[in-house]
């Protein structure tokens, strides 16, 4: 069981997801800040992104 948590800890915190989390942060506050612009909006710019990814990083942003 507690290699299951260091596994998923280690895909969690991975540069790369890490990096991945914190554009689509500030992706979701530019959008947020921008009048006009919803998050359905900002769900279909993020979409196609999103698409070539690897599965992890993809559900993380």
């Amino acid at each position: 069981m507690s290699h299951a948590w260091a596994q998923a800890f280690a895909l969690v915190f991975d540069p790369y997801n890490i990096v991945v989390m914190l554009a689509a942060s500030l992706f979701g506050l530019f959008v947020g800040a921008v009048p006009g612009l919803t998050a359905t909006m900002a769900t279909a710019l993020l979409v196609p992104v999103t698409f070539f990814m690897a599965p992890i990083p993809a559900i993380a942003a």
